[in-house]
């Protein structure tokens, strides 16, 4: 059997909306900020990082947290109750 050379091989590309393996990985919290079109570019501006850094996140960095919080109108225990959480402070 021969493997395709690289000319011929043809990333797919999900349509808007389509699910990929990687929303299986991301938490609630990123499923929403990706739920919203052009929201994860607006945080990415906000945190002055890059959308592809923001597209690489399963959840929200701990560094993060309180912008995206205020951004989402959460409080930063519900979007990392691991570091936020009660006895956590």
């Amino acid at each position: 059997m021969t493997m395709p050379s690289p000319e011929n091989v043809v990333a797919h590309k999900p349509k808007r909306g389509e699910k990929t393996v990687r929303d299986g990985r991301r938490d609630a919290v990123m499923r929403k900020i990706f739920a919203k079109p052009g929201f994860a570019a607006d945080v990415a501006r906000r945190l002055e990082v890059t959308h592809q850094n923001v597209s690489s996140w399963n959840r929200v960095p701990a560094h993060h947290v309180i912008p995206v919080a205020e951004m989402l109108n959460m409080t930063p225990e519900q979007i990392r109750p691991d570091v936020f959480g009660r006895g956590r402070r």
